[in-house]
């Protein structure tokens, strides 16, 4: 064999060894997560929801360079994978819920990096929900009766200002036997004596009509039952409807068994 058909030779081999990236150790990297969706549950407009992990494992045989993590809208990201994570590594992206909407809500955590598939997807959706707010009501519930409670709308009783935000909105389940909704953080008077205390009502969370003293019309929720939008100076709001006495106006404020 000459030397002409020998440097031939060796010309193709080095050529080939070059296409396929003989002897350098390098692979590709490859992209794995440990979910490909998440599913956030309710969270009120305004606030971030616990998060939620996904682990991202390099299970190519070369690193993985990471151009960029992204949120989409309502959604936030933090991460530790840094630019490059090695072949057989992981990394850590903790995902929240931080709408500053209302209702169902869908988006994606993007991956950008230097795997074949890239960019790579994971879906999110949740829920975010209106702010409970107090409705200016004052309920207070009797220990001895568990089914009896009181309601008083007592102009000097400043302690619950119709829209000023719920600090700790909780459900009691004894008031007439359904679930009123009070904030506990906020004490109120019932009556002149400052022993006949009670508790500010609030709206739900997941409130789908109004009650005393709310906004209304439009595309603004409906009234809840025993109520009616009526118009005023300061707009339309939400009263006791004609013919229903006080009491039973009252007693279906926050109720859960009265909500439509």
């Amino acid at each position: 064999m000459n030397s002409n058909t020998l440097n031939i030779i060796a010309l193709v081999l080095l050529g080939s060894c070059a296409l396929s990236s003989c002897g350098s150790g390098s692979g590709s990297p490859s992209v794995s997560f440990s979910a490909s969706s998440l599913t956030f549950g309710d969270e009120v407009e305004g606030s971030a929801s616990e998060p939620l992990l996904i682990t991202l494992t390099n299970t190519g045989t070369a690193p993985l360079i990471i151009t960029s993590i992204a949120a989409s809208a309502n959604f936030a990201q933090t991460n530790n994978c840094g630019s490059t994570l090695a072949a057989g590594a992981n990394c850590a992206i903790n995902v929240t819920l931080a709408a500053n909407t209302t209702g169902s809500l869908t988006g994606t955590v993007t991956f950008t990096d230097n795997a074949a598939d890239s960019p790579q997807v994971v879906s999110l959706k949740g829920t975010a929900v209106t702010p409970s707010t107090l409705t200016g009501v004052c309920v207070g519930l009797s220990g001895d009766s568990p089914n009896l409670c009181s309601f008083t709308n007592n102009p000097n009783n400043h302690d619950c200002p119709v829209g000023k935000p719920a600090a700790a909105p909780t459900l009691v389940h004894d008031c007439h036997g359904a679930a009123a909704i009070l904030d506990t953080s906020a004490r109120c008077f019932l009556g002149p004596s400052r022993d006949d205390f009670g508790y500010c009502q609030a709206t739900s969370s997941v409130l789908s009509c109004s009650v005393q003293g709310q906004q209304c019309g439009g595309t603004l929720p409906g009234c809840c039952s025993g109520f009616t939008c009526t118009a005023g100076a300061d707009g339309s709001s939400c009263q006791p409807a004609a013919g229903a006495n006080d009491s039973r106006a009252r007693s279906s404020l926050g109720l859960a068994d009265t909500l439509r």
